[in-house]
């Protein structure tokens, strides 16, 4: 059976017959392969098909991504397949009428076929009996799902809904590298209106020029500690548990009430109405996550569609191969290489390259393509330094990508050393010292203790799980005997 979907995604096509078509067509990840999630293998991922009129695009998609997905945490629910059909406009344009409120339930999907649901979760707080009511109300106290659901979140920020629909409230992590902080994010997703849905970078001016910043929503927390015909802030209802205590403040961050803006991006140079997922600082999701409370534009909201006859389907080229989970680890002075891949497309060989300053690499060995899925190589008498390793993947045409960089630190002053690091989804820390039991410590830049660990007496080597980290910089400490060392490290994805 295939799987591991989004190794198998077809992405846009150079050719010139595509050049034209609007980028609500081309952004669609498409898995034409029968690929299936690599969690629950029995469920196609990604999108299935695209066909488009002069008026309408058509998605075919499960709602079940390509990446890992779960477990959730107090969330009893299973992914199933959706079937959905969606159908959004090729000419979107601002509603002048009465905006139409997002509702429960699907409000657009993901460029992967996953569903958006909005920053709700569908229960408010009703002050008439003092307690709960299903569904949403436009003038009340809508609980905020980050808040009270975000526990129930996967690694990548998601969960399934009662009705089996796995979906995203919040900025989903796995389908963009949210490290990425000096390009122009992506399209990540269309709303019902028809607009695109960005990553949280984009220029500064909106006429598609200045430097890359993040887009900050326009919601500011309030300092409130009352809400008129709802319960006070605190400990059981601090600030921030529902969505209305963020109140929208014109000026305070770059984006309209809509979470969006009118600007120039890389897709539409000419200039579109776009959303941004936001996220503050630190890369946490910050409210409204995606789209505001109302849509911008005329929402036509509908996952049951039927593809027209006549429509015309649009098929893009495929993509090689993808690496996934590359790391490296030091043993003596010989560092060794693993990678994973998925589904392999007229590949033909990987060829290893090295470099002591992470910008001149050079050639050190070639893997020939051989269809497995886990591939190693071993550099071996490494010097003291550090040492950075990419792989590039040449297919049989000849045209090649990169994979992402690791490192490893030779040195004969330390006993501790850090393998993956960069880290993906796990780094990997070594002591040579296992006299006595250690703390293992991990903070972000701001200080703040995000991970605890204990590396137990005659140990020397322990593996921590990063996955639920954000992408940036942090600091381990390792403490024992009464000395402490601490190491810069990264986790990049």
């Amino acid at each position: 059976m295939k799987h591991l979907c989004s190794f198998a995604i077809l992405m846009i096509s150079m050719t010139s017959s595509f050049a034209q078509l609007s980028p609500a067509i081309t952004s669609w990840m498409q898995n034409t392969t029968s690929a299936t999630n690599p969690t629950y293998t029995s469920l196609p991922c990604n999108v299935q098909s695209v066909y488009y009129t002069a008026t309408n695009v058509y998605v075919t998609s499960s709602s079940v991504p390509g990446y890992s997905i779960g477990p959730w945490q107090a969330n009893p629910n299973s992914p199933v397949n959706k079937n959905y059909i969606s159908k959004f406009t090729l000419t979107p344009g601002e509603n002048l009428g009465t905006k139409t409120y997002t509702g429960l339930g699907p409000i657009g999907m993901w460029s992967n076929g996953v569903a958006i649901f909005n920053a709700k979760d569908g229960r408010y707080y009703n002050n008439a009996n003092g307690g709960w009511s299903n569904g949403i109300t436009q003038n009340g106290w809508n609980r905020n799902a980050y808040y009270w659901e975000g526990l129930s979140f996967d690694a990548c920020l998601g969960h399934p809904a009662p009705d089996g629909a796995y979906h995203h409230h919040v900025s989903p992590v796995c389908l963009y590298s949210p490290s990425n902080t000096t390009q122009h994010s992506g399209i990540l997703g269309y709303a019902w209106d028809g607009y695109p849905i960005y990553g949280p970078y984009a220029y500064t001016d909106t006429n598609g020029t200045g430097p890359i910043k993040r887009m900050v929503s326009s919601y500011v927390l309030s300092t409130a500690t009352t809400r008129t015909a709802g319960p006070a802030v605190s400990t059981s209802f601090p600030a921030g548990c529902f969505c209305e205590d963020f109140v929208f403040t014109a000026g305070a961050g770059d984006l309209d009430m809509y979470n969006g803006r009118n600007c120039k991006t890389p897709e539409y140079p000419n200039g579109t109405y776009a959303y941004f997922v936001t996220i503050d600082n630190n890369g946490k999701p910050a409210y409204p996550f995606t789209i505001g409370p109302q849509y911008f534009g005329t929402a036509v909201v509908s996952t049951n569609n039927v593809i027209p006859g006549g429509a015309t389907q649009y098929l893009s080229g495929t993509l090689p191969v993808e690496l996934f989970n590359f790391s490296v680890q030091l043993k003596n002075s010989d560092a060794g290489l693993v990678w994973f891949t998925g589904t392999e497309f007229q590949l033909f060989q990987y060829e290893i390259e090295r470099s002591e300053d992470a910008t001149h690499f050079y050639s050190i060995g070639f893997v020939s393509a051989s269809g497995k899925n886990r591939y190693e190589y071993t550099d071996k008498k490494l010097s003291q330094g550090n040492h950075y390793y990419r792989i590039k993947s040449k297919d049989i045409s000849g045209a090649s990508k990169y994979s992402s960089v690791v490192a490893v630190n030779v040195t004969a002053k330390s006993n501790l050393i850090l393998h993956n690091n960069p880290a993906g989804d796990v780094l990997t820390i070594q002591h040579n010292d296992a006299l006595y039991e250690r703390t293992v410590i991990l903070y972000d830049m701001n200080g703040r203790e995000v991970k605890r660990a204990i590396m137990q007496q005659g140990m020397t080597m322990i593996s921590l799980d990063v996955q639920t980290l954000y992408s940036g910089t942090y600091l381990l400490s390792v403490s024992g005997d009464g000395n402490k060392q601490v190491s810069k490290f990264i986790i990049a994805r």
